[in-house]
């Protein structure tokens, strides 16, 4: 496998689309990812949120996320009332924090909800839509800031864990066209927890599992941007350390280390700008392919 083509679509008309080729880079990690995307296809598992198109087009506005979040929160209360709460402005951080600790502590990390009695004799649209209120949290959070894509294959189980050769691969500078393997565990990590001002986190969880999910950016870093960041870690870090000693971290552990995998980096003769205007005319993730 040599290349990822990510193909965006009209949902009103599929047969509009655009197709936007990667080149795989070669790292130790790769081929660990490609296995997941395999694994994945080759289950027949759907990409889990294909409208998952942030700040590149005009759907994903505040209006369309809050309406959905308030709409599944409904969903899930009508079965098992977990929420008993209406969003009314999604720049509400506080009241966003609530809502996602309510997810975190009620599916708990990764494949446990298998096992939780929560969702036994339950509808599967339970466990989806809470699922999918989790990500509605992160795409209130995310709206008018970083453009980018996200690719989540909810059905695929998360049970791969990163070598400490993997951390070392990780990346906070983020590169317009890259795409990077995305956090895949439940909670919230240091890049998360040191920004967000979340008293209500149910737990820390560093990156510890990845699979075949991924993010394409739309954005440069710059060098002062990333070490303004990596400040704002180390110094989140060590004001906690008693705290992220009580859940079985050292310090420095590698399982700390902040940021992403770079995977694959676009080819095309386009400029940036040009990049941008294409997929404007596109609110649907199609598919994502390897050759």
């Amino acid at each position: 496998m040599k290349y990822v083509i990510v193909r965006l679509s009209d949902s009103k008309d599929a047969t509009k689309f655009l197709d936007l080729k990667f080149k795989l880079l070669d790292n130790g990690f790769v081929k660990k990812w490609i296995d997941c995307v395999l694994e994945a296809q080759q289950n027949q598992y759907p990409i889990s949120e294909p409208w998952a198109i942030y700040n590149l087009n005009n759907k994903m506005n505040g209006e369309f996320v809050k309406d959905n979040l308030n709409r599944l929160m409904q969903e899930v209360d009508a079965v098992e009332k977990l929420f008993n709460v209406q969003l009314t402005d999604i720049n509400d951080q506080s009241a966003l924090n609530k809502i996602h600790a309510v997810f975190e502590l009620n599916h708990g990390k990764l494949d446990e909800w298998k096992s939780n009695p929560l969702f036994l004799n339950k509808p599967d649209s339970f466990r989806k839509n809470l699922s999918e209120i989790n990500q509605f949290v992160h795409a209130c959070e995310d709206l008018n800031k970083t453009p980018k894509i996200r690719i989540v294959y909810f059905d695929l189980p998360k049970t791969k864990k990163f070598t400490d050769a993997d951390y070392e691969l990780f990346t906070n500078k983020r590169s317009f066209g890259s795409i990077y393997h995305l956090y895949s565990d439940v909670g919230k990590p240091i890049e998360d927890l040191s920004t967000d001002n979340d008293a209500d986190h149910h737990d820390i969880v560093p990156n510890l599992h990845y699979s075949a999910d991924c993010v394409v950016y739309f954005h440069n870093d710059s060098d002062e941007q990333v070490r303004k960041l990596e400040e704002k870690y180390a110094e989140y870090i060590e004001q906690n350390k008693e705290y992220i000693e009580t859940k079985g971290y050292d310090i420095n552990s590698k399982k700390l280390t902040t940021g992403k995998i770079e995977l694959a980096r676009l080819e095309t003769t386009m400029t940036e700008n040009e990049v941008l205007t294409q997929i404007k005319n596109f609110d649907n993730i199609q598919s994502l392919s390897l050759i």
